[in-house]
């Protein structure tokens, strides 16, 4: 029986391995041919790393049609060979050889998972500098930039300022910490606050700790309601040196939502697509349950269904998760059709018996 079940993995992984990366070599492909169609420096080696950085995303689309089609491709296999009925005959079910497959896309969500974590993000804001070094020096990423988070900043050569959060369109933060050094580099004067404002000639902050440091005997700390650093700083300025974060990963799009709430900002794109990418995040096994009832037969109509099926289940998560951003419907929703697409595989699979010839 183990060797049985060794043997279906084998081949199952056999087609996701054919068939995943042929997948994502075509996306690649046309990604690169639009890019040479838009930039305007050919540089070979900033065009090979932009490829590269851009699999870890073309992997979040393509492998849950992947781990679909290689389950097709292994169900067609066993019938047309008429292995099948010698795996039924081993005493394994339909039904019990099917949640065995499901097991295998369990671990492929997992890889999904990690995918989106922590190989997305670092490689989707390297292929972005890329473009946009290709596409021209001067281009700007066209998005404002209304706040930011969690971001150190050079203000001079010696000066340094860090913020939890800034609004860039009222002017002021929260969590600031400013550091100067001196010329060899010690610290020589730092800045805590809670709160902080952004004048046209210097910066206000409440609720400070002012930390003077002369030498190692004698450092002088001091806490003060409000407190003013002389630094001109200017907001223009300053939304250069801070570069624009793209949240990507669940977690990046949980924290940017949290804060935008809190803060005030338009936060219902970032929740949408929040439960958007956490819905189809566990695409390769909600659909391959959805999917395995109906690929256990010879008939082309119940495989026509899958392809319409997952066509389905794309488009309603986009559908639903753009109508959520307006904010009719809570983010939430974006989450039954994973629950939809669960009920009619199980359903399914709770009344699979046998093999439709």
């Amino acid at each position: 029986m183990k060797k049985l079940y060794m043997y279906l993995y084998k081949r199952y992984f056999v087609y996701l391995f054919i068939i995943f990366p042929s997948f994502v070599a075509v996306t690649l492909l046309a990604d690169v041919i639009e890019l040479l169609r838009k930039i305007k420096v050919m540089v070979l080696g900033d065009i090979l790393l932009y490829i590269l950085y851009q699999v870890p995303e073309k992997v979040y689309y393509v492998l849950p049609i992947s781990t679909v089609i290689a389950l097709i491709f292994l169900a067609r296999e066993l019938i047309n060979r008429n292995e099948i009925y010698a795996v039924l005959t081993s005493g394994i079910s339909v039904r019990s050889l099917s949640v065995a497959l499901i097991f295998l896309t369990g671990l492929i969500t997992f890889f999904q998972i990690v995918n989106v974590e922590l190989l997305m993000p670092d490689a989707k804001a390297k292929s972005i500098d890329i473009y946009k070094k290709l596409k021209t020096k001067k281009d700007k990423n066209g998005e404002e930039v209304s706040f930011a988070y969690n971001t150190w900043v050079s203000l001079e050569e010696d000066l340094f300022l860090y913020f939890d959060f800034i609004d860039f369109e009222n002017k002021r933060g929260k969590n600031l910490v400013l550091i100067k050094f001196d010329k060899n580099y010690y610290p020589v004067y730092r800045v805590e606050s809670k709160r902080f404002e952004i004048l046209e000639s210097s910066i206000e902050t409440f609720s400070s700790r002012v930390i003077v440091i002369q030498n190692i005997d004698k450092i002088d700390v001091q806490y003060v309601k409000q407190y003013t650093l002389p630094f001109k700083i200017d907001i223009d300025d300053l939304k250069q040196l801070v570069a624009k974060r793209k949240p990507v990963s669940l977690t990046q799009l949980y924290e940017t939502a949290k804060i935008a709430q809190e803060y005030g900002h338009k936060y219902s794109y970032y929740w949408s697509k929040f439960y958007s990418k956490l819905a189809s995040i566990f695409a390769p096994t909600v659909l391959s349950i959805f999917a395995v009832p109906f690929v256990w037969t010879r008939k082309k109509n119940r495989l026509f269904f899958i392809f319409i099926g997952i066509m389905f289940y794309w488009y309603l998560i986009a559908l639903i998760s753009s109508i959520s951003a307006t904010g009719l419907i809570p983010y939430q929703f974006t989450l039954a059709v994973d629950v939809v697409f669960l009920f009619v595989g199980i359903f399914s699979l709770l009344r699979l018996r046998f093999i439709e010839l």
